[in-house]
């Protein structure tokens, strides 16, 4: 048995896995935060849509949404009104994958424009 021929496989197998192997370049969800120079932004109040992620389901304007129902107010709204904005008021009580949640659904729906809020402060249920 010679050993010899034994580096030259891993070599050739490695070389192997790289080239096949596929890459995910992008996954998740990405920020790119506003640059300093950029004043504020005016909007129009049709162009704001609010959700309260809950620990169950989506509240906007005071109705209870399931996740269906938050991606099809999201895709009416993107077809009707143009540049619209998600504002997200998280609470302490709601649980992280609820954000990550509506972000997905963001995402899925093509809305490209996000804002988070604290709903503790300022602006609760």
């Amino acid at each position: 048995f010679e050993s010899s021929s034994m580096a030259d496989m891993a070599f050739l197998l490695l070389i192997f896995f790289i080239v096949t192997g596929s890459f995910v370049l992008r996954q998740g969800i990405f920020f790119s935060l506003p640059s300093k120079t950029a004043g504020s932004v005016q909007l129009m109040p049709n162009q704001i849509v609010e959700v309260y992620p809950l620990n169950e389901g989506f509240q906007n304007e005071g109705n209870v949404l399931t996740r269906d129902g938050f991606k099809k107010l999201l895709s009416e709204r993107r077809d009707s009104v143009k540049d619209s904005v998600l504002i997200i008021y998280m609470g302490k009580s709601v649980r992280y994958e609820r954000l990550v949640d509506t972000l997905s659904v963001a995402r899925e729906t093509g809305v490209n424009r996000v804002s988070l809020k604290n709903a503790d402060k300022g602006g609760g249920i």
